[in-house]
């Protein structure tokens, strides 16, 4: 096994597990790692067979292997795991105990109290894990998350996320696995406004099932999970928000998010996972202003970007594992709002981050972490 340094300028090794759809999504970001030599490819798990054809014929240099323990075994120095949601802390554990960082989809186990268990794992072996949805890494998300912190708005008031889309017609685990929007798709909002908005202290839920049965391929799923929810949220800082997500949303045209402040409303334009610029409305102007998405090509899988780049630059990556943490606590108690038709609060908090980009480059600056080689536009 590698010795992990705390600074490294030699290319990291990323080992991958699993190689569904969103496999592609994940060697895009380190095709865009590899010619700057921070990272190369490692091998890459799997478990069918009968797709690796299809996976040499599109990537002929892809290194194969059947068994995820041939990854975690192996000699790479972080494992993204893109694996079915119900392995995903089996997974995490095995990594951090061999001692790799860890890049993990979301969610990263199905209750608090299992995810709290691996972060303090990681914590204890001195080990990055980074945890999806990455949406507070987008730059045009953190420039509204500065303008709204720094009173464009005033006072935030209330807001609005909704994420949804068809469902899936190629894996069965989004309608019988206990997962659905919820835990598949409101947590891209819920961390967005958590960010903006603070903690949660309370949440009331409803969902309802649209479409019966699924078809999933050619099978049947006679009584499906919901595929409709609906969240109310009381925020740590006064205000209420909302989020709808759907495994039944054939399509929508609004902002990914809303936000009304007693001076103003933002819109951030796009899904929060995939930003395209926000607008602003400022009373004391009386016009809406539209900015435009700030590196447009950013990708929602960044997460994999910024674990390399923390490795090589000497620091924790730039994220708050309690917020990850009190985002599960927030789901569970949405389900059992959902079952029991009442309000249920919220006992945990997090620690904010601060998103501005000045303030991460000033963070960098302190602890000289820039990484010399990289191109000045990208620093």
């Amino acid at each position: 096994m590698k010795q992990h340094q705390s600074a490294r300028q030699s290319p990291v090794e990323v080992g991958i597990i699993g190689a569904g759809n969103v496999l592609w999504a994940y060697l895009q970001v380190l095709d865009r790692l590899v010619p700057r030599c921070y990272a190369f490819e490692g091998p890459i798990c799997a478990r069918r067979r009968e797709v690796w054809p299809d996976l040499k014929s599109r990537r002929p240099k892809i290194r194969l292997v059947a068994d995820p323990l041939e990854v975690i075994e192996s000699d790479a120095d972080v494992v993204v795991i893109i694996t079915p949601p119900e392995s995903h802390a089996g997974l995490t554990r095995l990594a951090l105990e061999h001692g790799k960082h860890v890049v993990v989809e979301k969610p990263l186990a199905p209750t608090r109290s299992e995810a709290e268990s691996l972060v303090h794992l990681a914590a204890g072996r001195g080990l990055h894990l980074l945890t999806a949805p990455f949406v507070h890494l987008a730059p045009t998300f953190r420039a509204l998350w500065g303008q709204i912190q720094d009173g464009a708005i005033g006072r935030v008031h209330s807001a609005r996320g909704l994420y949804g889309n068809a469902g899936s017609t190629w894996a069965n685990w989004y309608h019988e696995g206990k997962v659905g929007p919820l835990g598949d798709l409101s947590i891209y909002n819920l961390k967005s406004l958590t960010a903006l908005l603070g903690s949660v202290t309370e949440v009331l839920a409803a969902e309802a099932t649209a479409i019966k049965p699924r078809w999933v391929g050619d099978r049947e799923i006679a009584k499906p999970d919901p595929d409709v929810s609906y969240l109310i949220l009381r925020h740590e800082s006064g205000a209420l928000s909302s989020v709808v997500s759907s495994h039944a949303i054939q399509r929508y045209r609004r902002p990914g998010l809303e936000l009304y402040g007693t001076e103003g409303t933002a819109n951030l334009l796009g899904d929060d996972w995939d930003p395209r610029g926000f607008e602003i409305w400022r009373n004391e102007e009386g016009c809406w202003k539209e900015y435009e998405p700030i590196e447009g090509t950013w990708l929602w899988t960044d997460g994999l970007n910024e674990m390399v780049m923390a490795l090589r630059q000497d620091r924790a990556p730039l994220a708050e594992l309690t917020q990850d943490l009190h985002l599960l606590e927030v789901l569970e108690a949405a389900q059992q709002a959902a079952k029991e038709a009442r309000a249920i609060p919220i006992v945990s908090r997090f620690r904010p981050l601060d998103l501005h980009p000045e303030a991460f480059k000033a963070r960098a600056d302190r602890h000289h972490l820039h990484d010399h080689t990289r191109p000045a536009d990208e620093q």
